[in-house]
């Protein structure tokens, strides 16, 4: 189950290093030389903390593999050490990811798969409901799972995502290790990894994900600010939605 993340970790230079770093009550946030990368704050620290070692200066991978902590605060540390490397301007733009002025509408993984959709099983996790409502819920079969009022419970995703067209998972699960096991039950499906912390790397279609809709951070001051809790709304502000998509994918159109 860890060769998703020892993939990504291996793929971080050696000579990269953290130069600063905040963990705030909503956004986690970690800057390397190429850039910020950015995760969502656990709400509980669960395991006691593994780390050993002053993470300001120490090498991004090695902060990197805390994303294997089963502390999620230091999980989310980890995942945005990876996303210093992967989800920063330069290395997006190099991996073919998608964020630049005019891709905007593009990027949007629900406005993109829409006319896909049309008569289709659509499942959503951890989706904002509105958003749903207004773009699929008159043309496909939408199935929410999560814990309010008709939504299915997260144990149901093991006997029904199989049998969805399009999953659309969020990106908190790579932070809490559960994303390997939904990215398995999505093999029938396209799977829609989305939110700002998902890592923009082809790795991930190696282990289920056909579309991976995130955020490359483009005002590395502005995502301080808005982790440091001055401007929590600001975070998106900061930075570009950004989309990557596995081939199979990329044939759809809006």
């Amino acid at each position: 189950m860890w060769e998703m993340y020892d993939e990504l970790i291996a793929g971080i230079p050696e000579d990269l290093t953290v130069k600063r770093y905040v963990a705030g009550n909503f956004w986690t946030v970690v800057e390397s030389e190429l850039g910020v990368g950015t995760a969502g704050t656990p709400k509980a620290f669960s395991r006691p903390p593994v780390a050993r070692f002053d993470i300001t200066g120490a090498p991004l991978k090695k902060v990197a593999a805390l994303s294997k902590s089963w502390n999620m605060i230091e999980a989310a540390i980890g995942v945005a050490s990876i996303n210093a490397y992967y989800n920063t301007p330069e290395i997006a733009d190099r991996l073919g990811t998608l964020f630049k002025e005019g891709d905007e509408r593009l990027n949007d993984p629900y406005i993109y798969y829409r006319k896909y959709s049309k008569g289709k099983k659509v499942a959503c996790i951890g989706s904002d409901s509105t958003v749903i409502d207004s773009l699929l819920k008159d043309i496909a079969e939408v199935s929410m799972f999560g814990d309010q009022f008709n939504d299915f419970p997260l144990s149901a995703a093991d006997y029904l995502l199989p049998e969805q067209d399009i999953v659309y998972l969020p990106c908190y699960y790579e932070i809490t290790k559960e994303l390997p096991r939904f990215l398995s039950l999505c093999s029938n499906s396209i799977a829609v990894v989305c939110g700002p912390s998902i890592t923009m790397a082809p790795t991930l279609f190696k282990y289920g994900a056909s579309d991976l809709s995130g955020l490359v951070i483009t005002d590395a001051d502005m995502a301080f600010d808005s982790a440091c809790g001055t401007a929590v709304k600001k975070m998106f502000a900061a930075g570009k939605k950004a989309s990557l998509r596995k081939a199979d994918a990329s044939f759809l159109s809006l």
